[in-house]
């Protein structure tokens, strides 16, 4: 497992119903994903979280883009049995995350993605399964 780089940071807070994970970085690559994923679902055991809110604020990504291999990491880490609003923090990757989604959801997960936390909030609290 690839450990996180030092400037890639989470930023965890316990809000009323889930954990909220703030990703902020100058850079992301299918490693930084791979890293900044298995330390969420970390911490999603360590608090027994049910629930869970990403905002991915990261820069330009380096490389290949896997996104079947992260479904599957997630899954892999028990994120399947989360559910998880994921916020896309630049617009124009929307399409490609929905994709994620899309994936995650035919594999049993329950996430969904979204442009902003507020929405995504919504949806924790009043939507999913």
């Amino acid at each position: 497992m690839t450990s996180l780089p030092p400037d890639i940071r989470i930023r965890y807070e316990d809000r009323p119903g889930y954990l909220y994970a703030e990703v902020t970085g100058p850079r992301d690559s299918h490693e930084i994903s791979l890293a900044y994923w298995a330390d969420i679902a970390s911490q999603c055991r360590r608090r027994q979280a049910r629930k869970l809110l990403v905002l991915e604020n990261l820069g330009d990504h380096v490389g290949e883009r896997d996104l079947p291999a992260v479904v599957d990491h997630l899954i892999e880490l028990g994120l399947d049995q989360v559910q998880v609003a994921f916020v896309v923090g630049r617009i124009e990757l929307m399409a490609h995350m929905e994709h994620g989604e899309i994936l995650a959801l035919e594999r049993g997960a329950n996430g969904r993605v979204f442009g902003n936390v507020t929405v995504a909030e919504r949806w924790l609290r009043h939507g999913g399964h």
